[in-house]
């Protein structure tokens, strides 16, 4: 049987780098194993039975998950057998640093069902953690809510903090207060795909797979059916990728702020799909109204987060198919989740650190266009570049996703950095990119733990500290410059007349 998502990326991390992430000299051999199946490697990382009233959970965006705890979903409620995050995983590396006996829980459930748990929309926080690729059930806490939630974006007005919206009408914000809202780090939004031991897209050889902007924008609107399509052909040299082989496209089925930041590219007029194309795409066959690379769905819904794009079998031929989680969408290229239906001629939207994971078998990510220059996605310094004005000044302090006001009490408390600052990357640098939130609520909900409180700040005192943000380029991530995260710890501390975000 084919195995998918083997979780191997720590292996080629050089030792010296593991060994300064985690703080000490313990520790397992840095290969993972895969995601949901403990095995022996896992001894001693396992709670048979997670009674320990200190520990944390959280849920959400999987976007970043990689880092968070290395693809190690705790599945199942919490009294059951839940794997802690991995090894050299920023979870695993603070609970290391706190030596308290505490664990860190984080259970992939997608942007959406993130802010819905986190706004009191929901209550899943106690409902068993489905596994990588499933649909979500619930994120295998303790209690109702959960510690804090990831989201790929962040929360709109409509959602937080006047009165009438979600979080005020569940009665959260006069329980926890008003939210705490910050980034955490980014990273590059890959086209992954097969081409190992004779499968996938073998007519590269050894080449990865170059995609210019219009061409990447008529396979995402069903334009381009076929891998032998002439644009795509064009791109690599003149040879065809494959043979006459449907285009086989997975979409996030959940509630995904991946696929919002994917569109959000998809649709920019002046880098995306909805530019003034130019050169040899602007004359036929490239700008014939049948062959237009234009992306004319509907914007995604700040709260559904769900695919607008194309969805079943088109007349060109591609195929779309819906899939959950970064996982997910990995797992269905891979011939996994989805059936053999497709495999090895998949392709859709991922993040590149969930790519670079993924053996069994291996996959590749595209080379995409920007000026005249085909970008790498494992290019760090070309990802980099292009999340380097994420920066402090760009920080919209107490502004919603939709660029309102939440009609917060503590604005300084949500940072906010629009996708306009990011979306256009300069020339060189790697074209498709977003970064990730953490939501807290302001005033800790009352645990039995003594050191919750303690842990929980520890956590976002790591995410900023330097040992954390050397070892993100290592899977794929990117960190965020040095002027974000020191507002992200000023606001937590406190600064000037303003109090600190985070209280008992």
């Amino acid at each position: 049987m084919r195995k998918t998502l083997a979780i191997l990326a720590w292996a080629a991390i050089p030792a010296l780098l593991m060994s300064a992430c985690n703080g000490n000299s313990g520790g397992s051999s840095g290969l993972g194993s895969l995601p949901n199946a403990p095995a022996a490697s896992q001894h001693g990382r396992i709670h048979h039975n997670d009674n320990g009233t200190g520990d944390i959970h959280a849920g959400g965006a999987t976007f970043p998950a990689y880092g968070y705890n290395l693809g190690d979903q705790p599945v199942g409620p919490y009294t059951g057998i839940q794997p802690t995050p991995g090894p050299g995983s920023l979870l695993y590396n603070v609970a290391q640093k706190n030596a308290d006996g505490n664990n860190y829980y984080y259970c992939l459930t997608g942007s959406g069902t993130g802010r819905k748990e986190f706004e009191g929309v929901i209550m899943e926080g106690t409902d068993p953690c489905a596994a990588l690729g499933a649909s979500p059930t619930g994120f295998g806490g303790r209690t109702d809510p959960i510690d804090f939630v990831g989201s790929d974006v962040a929360m709109p007005s409509t959602e937080c903090c006047a009165s009438g919206t979600p979080y005020v009408a569940s009665g959260y914000a006069g329980t926890y207060g008003q939210p705490f809202e910050f980034p955490t780090y980014g990273g590059p939004i890959v086209f992954p795909y097969i081409n190992e031991g004779g499968n996938g897209l073998t007519g590269l050889g050894s080449s990865q797979l170059k995609l210019s902007t219009w061409t990447y924008c008529a396979i995402a609107n069903g334009t381009i059916g076929y891998w032998d399509d002439g644009a795509i052909t064009a791109d690599n040299g003149g040879t065809p990728v494959a043979g006459h082989q449907a285009v086989y496209f997975y979409y996030r089925s959940d509630g995904s702020g991946t696929t919002y930041l994917f569109e959000n590219k998809l649709s920019n007029s002046s880098k995306g799909c909805n530019q003034t194309f130019k050169g040899r795409y602007a004359h036929a066959p490239y700008g014939s109204p049948s062959r237009s690379a234009a992306w004319t769905f509907p914007p995604v819904s700040l709260t559904a987060l769900a695919w607008t794009g194309p969805t079943g079998t088109q007349t060109s031929g591609s195929v779309f198919s819906g899939a959950s989680g970064n996982p997910g969408i990995l797992q269905c290229i891979q011939g996994g989740t989805c059936g053999t239906s497709g495999f090895p001629y998949g392709t859709g939207y991922a993040e590149g650190a969930w790519a670079a994971a993924a053996g069994s078998p291996t996959v590749s990510q595209a080379a995409l266009l920007n000026g005249k220059k085909f970008v790498s996605p494992t290019d760090v310094k070309a990802v980099a570049e292009a999340l380097k004005t994420a920066t402090g000044n760009k920080i919209q302090f107490g502004e919603g996703a939709d660029g309102i006001s939440l009609g917060s009490s503590t604005p300084n408390c949500q940072l906010y950095i629009p996708p306009s600052a990011f979306v256009n990357p300069p020339s060189g640098a790697y074209p498709m990119v977003g970064l990730s939130y953490w939501l807290f609520y302001g005033k800790n909900q009352t645990r039995a733990g003594s050191n919750h409180f303690t842990d929980l700040k520890n956590a976002i005192v790591y995410l900023d500290s330097k040992a954390w943000n050397n070892a993100l380029p290592g899977l794929e991530y990117t960190p965020l410059p040095k002027s974000t995260h020191a507002k992200i710890q000023a606001a937590l501390m406190g600064s000037h007349s303003a109090s600190p975000c985070f209280n008992k």
